[in-house]
């Protein structure tokens, strides 16, 4: 996204073609944060990531911005394995013990379709889910939310400084 936004790339898809991407993009958490907390009420906001030697001063960021840190192992190949379905048993597990569908409003940043048969269940169940990502989201995740909202034009606003 933000190597397109810089000019970079003439599109998403042209990006990908050719392997542009912007590595001096960082997303700001305490940003993101902020706007997560412009929602009535209160917000509880956790995140899901996997450490590894380059990436352990983003979760601490994380946390001194107000999210939950929850980290997953990566497999033995180095990939994250594990992250949707802990995420998707978390926000299951929290929903249907705490949550109640007059009072809490569920928002989901991430574009993932994996995760849009839980979306469309919590939807069916009476519960208020937006989700929050760039444009280019899973279709059928923006399509399963009951609102779907586009980061592209925050993207300098949530930009680390």
């Amino acid at each position: 996204m933000s190597a397109v936004a810089k000019g970079m790339a003439r599109s998403l898809e042209d990006g990908r073609q050719r392997g542009l991407l912007d590595f001096a993009y960082r997303l700001d958490l305490y940003r993101l944060m902020t706007l997560l907390r412009q929602a009535p009420g209160e917000t509880k906001a956790v995140v899901f990531g996997s450490v590894t030697d380059a990436n352990q001063g983003l979760w601490r960021h994380a946390a001194n911005a107000g999210f939950e840190v929850v980290t997953v192992e990566r497999g033995f190949s180095g990939k994250e394995k594990r992250m949707d379905t802990s995420l998707v048993t978390r926000l299951c597990r929290d929903v249907y013990r705490f949550g109640d569908p007059r009072r809490d409003h569920i928002t989901l940043v991430a574009g993932d379709g994996d995760y849009e048969p839980v979306v469309k269940q919590l939807v069916a169940d009476g519960f208020t889910v937006t989700v929050l990502y760039w444009a280019h989201a899973s279709r059928e995740l923006r399509e399963a939310a009951s609102a779907f909202h586009s980061l592209d034009p925050y993207i300098a606003d949530l930009a680390l400084a």
